[in-house]
């Protein structure tokens, strides 16, 4: 998977860790006085699927923020992690769009090519 990619799972992989995380919460709360119930539901399996979602998220967060720029921090963060489009990004940064692409394009290159 290259960089580009990686980042643009980056929201779907939060996305995706609450909402397993609700499901076990509600699995929980559901069925209570039946824990055996909750390991057939597969839930040992959805628990670990979580703490690999989210050392993922942990190491595409480590890549951002090893960036010595703190305008393309905040580029990536805005448009990956927050999942904002370019003109929200544009409007919330206070630069314009073809100033951002600037930024995000050079970005991309100096980030490793495959994480």
């Amino acid at each position: 998977m290259n960089i580009k990619d990686k980042l643009k799972n980056l929201r779907a992989t939060i996305l995706l860790i609450k909402s397993l995380e609700n499901m076990i919460k509600r699995d929980r709360e559901t069925f209570k006085n039946f824990p055996r119930l909750l390991e057939e539901l597969g839930h040992n399996e959805v628990l670990q699927q979580i703490a690999e979602l989210k050392q993922d998220q942990k190491n595409t967060m480590a890549l951002i923020n090893s960036l010595d720029n703190e305008l393309q921090r905040k580029v990536l963060i805005e448009r990956y992690y927050n999942g904002y489009n370019w003109d929200k990004v544009a409007d919330n940064l206070g630069y314009s769009r073809v100033h951002l692409y600037k930024v995000h394009k050079k970005t991309l290159e100096q980030l490793p090519p495959m994480v």
